[in-house]
């Protein structure tokens, strides 16, 4: 069955400027139909309200986050372009290395082979005129492989915290250097993104939900003036401070009066008490105000940017949910944030607290950091997603190890930092040695990413370079397993099942002390392949937004393994 959809372009002053085709075809075969309205004409296109991952193209009457067609990756399309004058040229913005179209030679027409492979994002068909572009028509890539509404967000939220967590460090090099910057690029998509990640029921709402009830509170000493007869703290500055205002005494007629002979007959009307009350007008609750009234500035900003649909509609929820939280009463007794206390403990380690100051740092630094290693996939609008993938499964390892090991990675330990450019690349070889004691015995665990092993080290054969390496010495012993992040795999699909399983026997095989190797892949399913109670190779499921079941079936994996080599 084929499909296709032919867009006509016109330019500002409505005059016409050519005709785009996409199209591709599927194997299922089922009744054709062709709509046909305003300057589209869709041949056996869905028009759809919510976006799936299955069909190769949709339409959407109502544009969803300024978008109308979506195309799929790892798909492959015929395109076209039809120019109405000879001097229009299309598709310029694929020019660059690795691009995504193949152009072929065709006469007085543009015609080419698309395909995003691992690339999801958005994405434009573009008119030039005399070197400038005259027309840009967005295009939305989405994925095939995860649940590219739901767990896309969740990556990109990670990834953004990962990126920013080196602020959260005390002894960290940018750390001092550090100041919220209100002037932030146009990441209008990224933004909508996180805020599909932060408005989850267990991140905003339930941070909002427990700062409610758990507010950070300090004594503030208050001076109230009042009767002398009401006061209950009176010390010797009180007295001091009386004696020193003769507005406030009264000279009294009683001869008797203890006062008469202390004070020359005079007496306080009225007294200034020193008195101590808990406030919540403290610089950590001015932070959290301001992180929500950032936010729903963000969301006013986005809404004056979005067509009506899924997204305007998201918007809407968001800015009624962040309008309830800052109608909270408690709000009207925090004032505006003067500074941003970045050095406070209660920030940096309270349970809430951190987190505000996380989701902020993600928003204000998440896309702004230069993470060399992945500026040209996370950046701008094509994503590829293996390539996020491989870095968050990375993260994702570390925290197992973590977890196992009870022990903390600094982001130091992580990367290698460029202060002066705000650079951060990711360190390759050995990571971090950490400890660990299983049944009294001691176990040392080293950590490795991208670590190199070849004739000279660990090898017997050619060159392998795992993702990811855990190596565990016990009483001088060296035993290690592997792993590979495969965004491609699909466990139920023995084609790619097999180029990957066979992957792992490589490295299990080749790389001397290798006890297992195995493929980290967003699914469901987890095979392991047992050669005898210690050595395997097979396939985990870790899937963004859902990796805490995930995270501790490592965890568990891993701690069996231990006890068994002990």
């Amino acid at each position: 069955m084929n499909h296709s959809i032919k867009i006509k372009a016109f330019g500002e002053n409505d005059d016409y400027l050519g005709l785009f085709t996409i199209s591709c075809k599927d194997k299922e075969e089922y009744s054709s139909k062709t709509d046909e309205f305003d300057n589209i004409t869709l041949e056996n296109i869905p028009i759809i309200e919510d976006i799936d991952d299955i069909n190769p193209i949709l339409y959407s009457k109502i544009a969803i986050n300024r978008v109308n067609i979506f195309l799929l990756e790892a798909t492959q399309y015929e395109v076209s372009f039809e120019p109405h004058k000879e001097d229009l040229e299309a598709f310029s913005l694929f020019n660059y290395e690795n691009s995504p179209l193949n152009l072929l030679n065709a006469p007085n027409i543009k015609v080419g082979i698309l395909n995003f492979n691992s690339y999801v994002g958005k994405t434009f068909f573009d008119i030039k005129k005399d070197g400038k572009i005259i027309y840009k028509l967005p295009i939305e890539v989405r994925s095939k492989k995860i649940k590219y509404n739901e767990q896309y967000p969740a990556m990109i939220g990670d990834l953004s915290k990962y990126s920013s967590g080196l602020i959260f460090e005390i002894n960290s090099p940018l750390y001092q250097s550090f100041e919220l910057n209100e002037n932030r690029s146009d990441t209008s998509y990224e933004d909508f993104m996180l805020l599909e990640y932060l408005f989850r029921g267990e991140n905003l709402p339930s941070t909002f939900e427990y700062l409610s009830k758990n507010l950070y509170t300090l004594l503030e000493n208050r001076i109230e003036e009042v009767p002398t007869s009401m006061a209950s703290n009176i010390g010797p500055n009180e007295l001091i401070d009386v004696f020193s205002n003769p507005q406030n005494l009264y000279k009294t007629k009683d001869d008797n009066s203890i006062w008469n002979n202390r004070t020359n007959g005079y007496i306080p009307i009225r007294i200034n008490e020193t008195r101590h009350v808990d406030t919540i007008d403290v610089p950590e609750n001015r932070f959290y105000k301001n992180f929500l009234e950032f936010i729903e500035s963000l969301i006013v900003s986005l809404l004056g940017k979005t067509e009506e649909g899924y997204v305007k509609d998201k918007l809407y929820e968001y800015k009624e949910e962040i309008s309830h939280y800052l109608s909270q009463r408690y709000f009207k007794d925090i004032s505006i944030m003067d500074y941003a206390p970045l050095n406070s403990q209660v920030l940096q380690k309270k349970e809430g607290y951190r987190d505000i100051l996380e989701y902020y740092l993600m928003f204000e630094f998440g896309f702004k950091m230069n993470w060399s290693d992945i500026t040209n996939d996370f950046r701008g609008y094509e994503k590829k997603l293996s390539t996020l993938y491989e870095y968050w499964c990375y993260f994702e390892l570390i925290h197992v190890v973590k977890e196992l090991t009870d022990s903390k990675i600094n982001f130091e330990d992580v990367f290698e930092i460029d202060k002066q450019n705000w650079n951060i690349h990711l360190k390759e070889g050995v990571i971090k040695e950490f400890d660990l004691e299983i049944d009294n015995k001691s176990i040392k665990i080293n950590l490795m990413y991208n670590k190199t092993f070849n004739k000279d080290r660990g090898t017997y054969s050619v060159e392998m370079r795992p993702d990811y390496t855990l190596e565990f010495i016990i009483n001088s012993n060296n035993y290690k397993i592997h792993f590979d992040a495969k965004y491609r795999l699909n466990i139920y699909d023995e084609s790619f099942k097999n180029q990957d399983i066979v992957k792992m026997h490589s490295y299990k095989d080749a790389i001397e002390n290798t006890l297992g190797a195995y493929v980290l892949y967003p699914g469901e399913k987890d095979e392991i392949f047992k050669e005898n109670e210690l050595e395997s190779v097979g396939a985990f499921p870790l899937n963004p937004g859902h990796d805490k079941k995930e995270k501790r079936q490592l965890v568990n994996f891993i701690q069996n393994l231990l006890e068994k080599l002990i």
